[in-house]
């Protein structure tokens, strides 16, 4: 009786805007604003962190289209995640956030300058400012342009970083194996977070691994959470083999759910992580109108072994095998993981990214933790 009560309120949340958080919820929110990647998770103690704050409105890919903007083409990214955030965001945050972590410098996760407008991360901090933010660098970003960062867009972003620090912002350089550099602010001890990869160098879970990564995908910062029997991973887009073999098999099979390296382009690094990992629900961004972001092929071998959720795939790219993305769990939107108090089971909910509403779409689960 009491499952079936649950599940007749969960239907009836849909077409509603989804609920607020609740002290002893772990959430996960995946914004999609269909020009870059953002997550925005609310810790159970109230705490919250931002990863990423990629924006591009003018860059134009040569060869394949962009999907559209969300909710529409005149609202810029960083007001999409700002609005977002600031909806959802708890009492105890004071109108900003905790944490910041940007993965790697590239514009789709930090932004860029385009026509002379700074966009991104620092446009993000202008509406929602918190209050460390951490990155792979700090304090010196001089060896990220020989990793593949953008000259322009490394001067934007460390100019901003040097002048909201004379500001008060703290910021500090992503510590590989570090266990208690992000850590719940109102309540010790709710969940733990583990750095476990940054800058080519892996955490093996008892000593930190130089994997000879040197290209910027591959420096992106990485993190386990962990909640009761709840993990969630997230790499930022680390699509070098020998980093990923060494913090997955530290890792093992106990994880219930992760955002999906590099826009699941990389059949071989995606699919060893999932063989090893073992994640119950895998999420993924994307903002190009092509096969290879999500890879079809990725998608047809972990389909039915894993739930799997993207935030876009345009219409034209869905008829060219109307079958295959007929196996994803859902397509297009913003999604939430919230895991229930004490971290035993968790749901997927699907949001509407049309508006500023958070209507919910569609609910799945609920997931077991393991």
């Amino acid at each position: 009786m009491k499952a079936l009560l649950i599940s007749f309120v969960l239907l009836s949340l849909v077409g509603k805007p989804l609920p607020q958080w609740k002290p002893g919820q772990l959430d996960i929110h995946v914004i999609n604003a269909g020009r870059g990647e953002c997550s925005y998770i609310i810790l159970p103690d109230a705490t919250t962190i931002a990863v990423d704050a990629g924006e591009f409105i003018t860059y134009v890919p040569s060869k394949y289209g962009k999907v559209d903007p969300k909710p529409d083409a005149d609202t810029r990214p960083a007001e999409v995640y700002a609005r977002y955030m600031q909806h959802f965001l708890p009492a105890a945050s004071r109108d900003s956030l905790d944490y910041f972590v940007l993965t790697h410098y590239h514009m789709d996760h930090m932004g860029c300058v385009e026509d002379g407008v700074v966009e991104g991360v620092p446009a993000l901090y202008e509406r929602v400012p918190f209050r460390t933010l951490l990155d792979r660098s700090y304090p010196d970003y001089s060896d990220a342009v020989r990793t593949g960062g953008t000259a322009k867009n490394l001067q934007f972003y460390s100019d901003f970083v040097n002048s909201a620090v004379s500001r008060g912002l703290d910021a500090q350089r992503f510590e590989v194996g570090a266990d208690a550099q992000i850590v719940p602010v109102h309540k010790s001890g709710s969940c733990t977070v583990v750095n476990y990869g940054a800058s080519g160098v892996a955490f093996d879970g008892c000593s930190l691994v130089e994997t000879g990564a040197d290209r910027e995908n591959a420096m992106s910062c990485s993190f386990l959470l962990t909640y009761g029997k709840f993990d969630y991973w997230t790499s930022g887009d680390n699509n070098f083999l020998p980093q990923v073999k060494t913090t997955a098999d530290a890792i093992g099979p106990r994880v219930d759910a992760q955002k999906c390296v590099h826009h699941m382009s990389n059949p071989e690094i995606v699919e060893y992580e999932a063989s090893v990992m073992q994640p119950q629900v895998i999420l993924t961004t994307s903002f190009y109108k092509r096969v290879e972001q999500p890879q079809q092929s990725v998608i047809r071998n972990l389909a039915g072994q894993h739930d799997l959720f993207f935030t876009n795939i345009d219409q034209s790219v869905i008829d060219t095998d109307a079958e295959l993305y007929a196996q994803c769990k859902a397509i297009n939107g913003h999604y939430v993981i919230r895991v229930s108090k004490g971290g035993r089971k968790f749901r997927v909910y699907q949001l509407d990214d049309t508006d500023f509403s958070y209507r919910v779409k569609a609910v799945f689960g609920p997931y077991k933790c393991r």
